[in-house]
């Protein structure tokens, strides 16, 4: 994009909608009139990024044939710290297991509630169970934890967001080392089983911290760069990328409006992620309340700016492989009929 005249890009992982039956068409009342509207009168492109981790690597000009080789934990833990790591690292997010017929399913932190003294306790006897192997596992927030190690552990893993809520077996670590690494995970069930954080959780009738999910794991890249002149998020790996990108950052706003009053000329980018967490884990009502603040609070002024002078043009990317470009020209086409925004948006 130009550096001329304003231009925002919003990503917004999860609008896609939960998978459901009957489609989230039935839930939506009342329409989302706006983002109807937005997307109706849109070019739209195909794009790298069919998650929210690959599309921000795109964004910021990371490429790697296996998305699930960005170095998420490295990036996310300089947003957390403030230290750039030159170890190898890996996320080891708490995590709770729940044993379902003949499988464990995954529920990340979003599903529970930890303290950060309980994190400090379970990491405290994780470090000293592997101190002879030089690991160092760190929690600088109680949902996220980072593992370092000295060298390339040989694995690949998955996205702690491609596993919520499904079984774990087919997304366990694969490559040269699986073998050592399944064993690690069992044993860490077994370490944490018998900790007395758990036995305390479970007299609350709280889920137990039962395991971690090594993912994200890499080295911290040694410069990253994008179009945007500022970005708004909250989400640490958006974050990381944006400090080391070395552009300004600030808060996601309240809602649009606020945005709006704070823009100047460039690309803006904006990550907004409160429809993800409901999307994987097919909440659907929560989804649909979610999308109704958007449109409330985001998608009727963002409207109202793209068709004024306030917004040259407005991207709107689903974290689903294609963006949605919107400009005051796309939105005076009166003739292109009209067309709710889930028949534009779908999944990839």
């Amino acid at each position: 994009m130009s550096s001329r005249g304003r231009h925002l890009t919003l990503i917004l992982p999860g609008l896609c909608g939960p998978v459901s039956d009957p489609p989230v068409s039935a839930y939506l009342e009342p329409r989302p009139v706006a983002l109807d509207r937005l997307l109706s009168r849109c070019a739209v492109s195909a794009v790298a990024g069919n998650d929210l981790n690959a599309t921000l690597a795109a964004c910021f000009g990371l490429q790697y044939g296996n998305p699930d080789a960005l170095p998420v934990a490295a990036l996310s833990c300089l947003s957390d710290t403030g230290i750039a790591c030159g170890d190898y690292q890996m996320r080891a997010d708490p995590v709770h297991l729940r044993a379902d017929q003949s499988s464990l399913r995954l529920f990340d932190s979003r599903s529970f509630t930890l303290t950060q003294d309980e994190a400090d306790q379970l990491v405290a006897a994780f470090n000293d169970f592997y101190a002879e192997r030089g690991w160092r596992l760190e929690a600088p927030r109680p949902q996220r934890w980072y593992l370092s190690m000295r060298s390339d552990p040989k694995i690949t893993t998955q996205a702690i967001g491609n596993v919520i809520g499904q079984s774990i077996d087919p997304c366990l670590p694969q490559g040269e080392a699986a073998a050592n690494w399944h064993a690690t995970l069992n044993e860490i069930q077994m370490l944490f089983h018998a900790h007395p954080v758990n036995a305390a959780r479970e007299q609350r009738g709280e889920p137990v911290i039962n395991s971690v999910w090594f993912w994200g794991g890499g080295k911290l890249p040694s410069s990253v760069q994008t179009s945007a002149v500022r970005v708004a998020t909250d989400h640490p790996l958006a974050m990381g990328l944006t400090q080391q990108a070395g552009i300004s950052r600030m808060d996601v706003p309240v809602n649009g409006d606020e945005l709006l009053a704070a823009l100047d000329d460039g690309e803006t980018l904006v990550v907004n992620d409160v429809l993800e967490g409901p999307m994987q884990y097919g909440d659907i009502e929560s989804w649909v309340d979610a999308l109704l603040q958007l449109e409330r609070h985001w998608f009727t002024p963002l409207l109202a700016a793209v068709r004024s002078t306030a917004l040259d043009s407005l991207e709107i990317r689903p974290c689903n492989g294609c963006s949605y470009l919107t400009s005051r020209k796309q939105q005076r086409v009166f003739w292109k009929r009209k067309r709710f925004f889930e028949d534009v948006c779908t999944h990839d």
